[in-house]
């Protein structure tokens, strides 16, 4: 390890004598020039069979340093003449390359459409064709177990008749926020009686002997009236139980969890076959109709100020904006602006709003949308979120949009702080 960091320190010292020398060396005869400086050109070509990467080949040769920049807001970096780009997310791009030669800087940049984002369109399912048992996990619900086997590249369950069974399979995935997923397998069968095949999304790992509960979205249920007769086809096309898509609001580990069972009832001669299962990512949503009133603060009427348990920040709703006070000493103060709003369950939601709290100093603020009503006297610190992050909800019915301004030996400056435009918009 010694070695190589005296290699790389001595590698840095000569790029950086290099570039000294090009910067500060001027000839004294005005007859000798350092070179001709090397004009920077690129292409940048899709490369087949690689999501969203792209070949980025510089035709440019006399350069010491080629510098790209592909506009993502990450740093630019060092790379060689020919080089490569990934773009996680659809969009367009400005690439720029600046190169570096003996006779000075030279910088091009060249436009690229991403149509797609990476992940749209892949499973975030590993080993859904069944071919390695060791990736699914296999739990017993707290009832008799569903009695289940790998044969011939699916899985096959199985009880008797009648029976009272369940079973529990599940895999940890990784999902990204702000779009849909949506849940397939193929499924084959002789017809069920009094049984169920249940497809759940939870935030956290299932735990052994007991039956993990959550929104069901996508399956068989034979009470509900699908999976009586005898089926050979994909779960979407036999589904009673939902469309199989899921809106997840952040990117994290997530819990796919699959049960099946009866009571007092019968998988059935064949028992029931499971293969081919995917949990596709979707493009990403698109944001739709904002469901708050008086986003545009223009009737203070729609917004209720709460006490935070200190005393009060000064707060007036006026000409089209929100603006919180408490003078340019030091001090502490608190106050909470909500309303109330009813959601859809399962629906992502985006906050948006528009802050300007550049004189603020030892001061917050802060936005929350949660389903616990605030308290009169009572600090909220339920359900915080960035403006522009997404949330959703399991259950439909009435969460709180909260405002959050303070200080604490500090002040909100001699302007205040102002916040316009506040939105909660359904994302589609």
């Amino acid at each position: 390890m010694k070695k190589l960091d005296i290699k790389l320190r001595i590698k840095s010292f000569v790029v950086l004598g290099l570039l000294l020398i090009g910067i500060s060396c001027t000839p004294e005869n005005e007859d000798l020039s350092l070179g001709q400086k090397a004009e920077a050109a690129f292409t940048v070509e899709a490369i087949e069979g690689m999501r969203n990467t792209y070949l980025l080949n510089s035709s440019t040769h006399n350069a010491f340093l080629y510098e790209w920049d592909l506009g993502t807001g990450a740093e630019p970096f060092a790379g060689g003449q020919t080089d490569t780009a990934f773009f996680e997310d659809k969009g367009s791009y400005t690439v720029t390359l600046t190169t570096l030669s003996a006779g000075g800087h030279s910088t091009s940049s060249e436009e690229v459409e991403v149509a797609t984002d990476a992940v749209a369109g892949t499973s975030a399912v590993v080993g859904g064709d069944m071919s390695d048992p060791s990736v699914w996990n296999f739990m017993n619900t707290g009832s008799t177990e569903t009695v289940y086997e790998f044969q011939d590249g699916a899985v096959h369950f199985s009880n008797s008749d009648p029976a009272q069974s369940n079973i529990a399979m599940w895999q940890e995935v990784t999902l990204k926020g702000g779009r849909a997923y949506t849940f397939d397998a193929d499924l084959q069968g002789s017809g069920m009686m009094n049984s169920w095949m249940e497809v759940i999304l939870l935030d956290e790992a299932p735990e052994e002997g007991i039956d993990p509960q959550g929104s069901v979205f996508t399956g068989l249920n034979t009470w509900t009236g699908c999976g009586t007769d005898a089926f050979d086809n994909a779960l979407s096309e036999l589904s009673c139980l939902g469309d199989g898509n899921v809106n997840i609001a952040e990117d994290g580990e997530y819990y796919l969890v699959i049960k099946i069972g009866s009571w007092d009832g019968y998988l059935g001669t064949e028992g029931l076959i499971l293969d081919n299962v995917e949990f596709i990512a979707q493009e990403r949503l698109t944001e739709g109709a904002n469901i708050l009133s008086g986003s545009s603060m223009d009737d203070a009427s729609l917004w209720t100020i709460t006490d935070m348990g200190m005393a009060l920040t000064d707060v007036e709703i006026a000409d089209g904006v929100m603006n919180f006070s408490n003078g340019t000493e030091s001090t502490q103060t608190n106050v909470g602006v909500w309303q109330s709003v009813e959601v859809e369950a399962g629906q992502i939601y985006k906050l948006k709003a528009t802050v300007d709290n550049a004189g603020a100093t030892g001061s917050w603020t802060e936005f929350y949308v949660s389903t616990t009503a605030p308290v009169d006297g009572v600090d909220y610190t339920t359900g915080r979120v960035e403006p522009g992050a997404t949330k959703s909800f399991a259950e439909a019915g009435t969460v709180y949009v909260l405002i959050k301004v303070g200080s604490w030996d500090g002040n909100l400056g001699a302007d205040g702080v102002t916040i316009d435009d506040v939105e909660l918009v359904e994302m589609n």
